[in-house]
């Protein structure tokens, strides 16, 4: 049994090193140009499924579920197998990229549409209040605060990102696992370059799960301010009114908002209000 980790088979696998660390490269190379495109579709699908308009919102469920119901592996295969013979052709590490960053924008959406929906509906009747529009509502009031809830879910994301790079090793991606494959299938030495591997995976990983877990914890010692409750925070100003502004504060809004405190998913119309016709 011992004889999987052999010191020779690691003197082998070190002679490769050079191979191992690009293959290492690659992989958070891929892992980071995927996330940016996770990011921007995930925030735009995000904003996209709480609009007014019921097209928007069904063209977002159509991606969502798409992505969250066919297999990343398959998805890999289109950009591999299909669109080569519609005439678009990319590089292996190209189409991880994609593949991986579009399954992941998926995830992100329905992320980003929780925070959304978490933020107390009050702020986008403030904002109206304040002639703002929807996508000004949204991208400069409702998403700074939401950013809180969804930063989490979002480090788990990023750490689930990087592992699923591993499934470019069956198009030889030239990421990490393809030089696992590619070194244990040429030499039969399979135990030393997976433990390689494995730990550099766990290098990536393990700082993004403990982000996520940091974050999470943060959260819940602030979910008052997350969810709008402010009430501790609102009841020490003795102000009933802000002067000069029309932002609700001090102990009236506390109670207010002890009250009851209602959410972004509940229908809030925030278009700017029509100005009646001068006679």
């Amino acid at each position: 049994m011992l004889d999987i980790f052999a010191p020779y088979k690691w003197e082998a696998l070190f002679q490769r090193w050079p191979d191992i660390l690009a293959a290492f490269g690659t992989t958070v190379g891929i892992s980071v140009l995927a996330l940016v495109i996770a990011l921007a579709l995930g925030i735009v699908f995000g904003v996209l499924s709480v609009s007014r308009i019921a097209p928007l919102r069904w063209v977002t469920r159509v991606y969502v579920e798409v992505v969250q119901n066919v297999p990343l592996l398959l998805q890999v295969f289109v950009f591999y197998a299909i669109f080569p013979l519609l005439g678009f052709s990319l590089a292996a590490f190209w189409i991880g990229v994609l593949a991986i960053g579009i399954y992941h924008g998926g995830y992100i959406s329905e992320v980003v549409r929780s925070g959304i929906g978490s933020i107390h509906r009050g702020q986008f009747e403030a904002a109206k209040s304040q002639g703002f529009s929807y996508w000004q509502s949204m991208f400069v009031i409702i998403l700074p605060q939401a950013i809180r809830i969804i930063m989490p879910p979002l480090a788990v994301q990023a750490a689930n990102l990087v592992k699923n790079t591993s499934v470019l090793a069956l198009i030889a991606g030239g990421e990490l696992m393809y030089f696992s494959n590619s070194f244990a299938g040429a030499t039969s030495y399979y135990g030393p370059v997976y433990v390689v591997a494995a730990l550099l995976y766990f290098v990536i990983c393990f700082p993004l799960s403990r982000l996520a877990l940091y974050l999470e914890h943060r959260t819940r010692a602030h979910r008052h301010l997350s969810t709008g409750d402010a009430t501790e925070e609102l009841a020490e100003d003795a102000l009933e009114v802000t002067p000069g502004t029309h932002d609700i504060t001090g102990r009236a809004a506390a109670d207010a908002l002890a009250g009851g405190v209602g959410t972004m998913f509940e229908t809030v119309d925030i278009a700017p209000a029509r100005q009646a016709p001068s006679l």
